[in-house]
């Protein structure tokens, strides 16, 4: 145990040493987590989008815990209401307004 804790700040100054640091656009959440970090989305208010994916949902809040609405194909074409700072759209669609993740849409 003596020799663990002589060794640990040794050990982490040396990963610190070596630590890169890492493009928030290199950091892709797992799937179905929202994103932590503020997406770059290239649609803004008025622009329509395409669903781009097989499939993507369209939920009740800008997250992916929010309520799901409905899913919706490929192709699925979406009016932007509104685009928030975390990578959601607001959109209008046939099965009503709600929010979907900005990256799956085109």
């Amino acid at each position: 145990m003596t020799f663990v804790r002589a060794i640990a700040p040794a050990v982490l100054a040396a990963v610190l040493a070596y630590a890169q640091p890492v493009a928030a656009s290199a950091v892709t959440p797992h799937r179905g987590a929202d994103a932590t970090l503020a997406q770059t989305v290239a649609a803004k208010a008025g622009d329509t989008v395409a669903v781009t994916v097989k499939t993507a949902n369209l939920r009740s809040g800008p997250s992916s815990k929010s309520k799901k609405i409905a899913g919706m194909n490929a192709g699925t074409k979406l009016q932007v209401i509104e685009v928030t700072k975390t990578g959601w759209l607001k959109v209008k669609g046939a099965a009503g307004d709600g929010y979907v993740l900005g990256r799956l849409v085109k």
